[in-house]
């Protein structure tokens, strides 16, 4: 077995994050394995989450409010688009964004910089009058 592969209740993790296509809280996460009968503790989610995010499967977000919220990622340097009322997110390649290019680590003298950018707004379905959305 590949030694990079998650293993056990972070597979798990894993596997619940990759069906979502929205970014969840730690706590939603939670509920929606236990719901399955998948016995497993919220320390054990956090600690999936930092290992998965400290392997680069995972993407954080935090909220004007403080709260995380996480999801599966592709490999590909992205930014993310979301939906500030329903959570729905799409990934901008990073070379298509409309930012400027920006290199601090040449200006700064810093190495290792990674660039995350999420960008908010409200998609087109919770934009519709009526919409139920969020």
């Amino acid at each position: 077995m590949d030694q990079d592969l998650p293993r056990g209740r972070t597979r798990l993790v894993l596997a619940f994050l990759a069906r979502e296509s929205v970014f969840i809280t730690a706590h939603d996460l939670h509920q929606r394995i236990t719901r399955l009968e998948h016995p497993i503790g919220i320390s054990t989610v956090y600690r999936a989450l930092r290992n998965l995010r400290n392997r680069d499967l995972v993407d954080v977000m935090v909220d004007e409010h403080g709260q995380r919220w996480y999801r599966h990622c592709s490999s590909r340097p992205h930014h993310h688009l979301v939906c500030s009322a329903c959570h729905s997110t799409v990934e901008v390649p990073a070379h298509s964004s409309p930012l400027p290019a920006w290199t601090p680590e040449k200006a700064l003298g810093f190495t290792d910089v990674l660039v995350r950018v999420t960008i908010t707004g409200t998609c087109a379905e919770c934009a519709q009058p009526r919409s139920r959305c969020g």
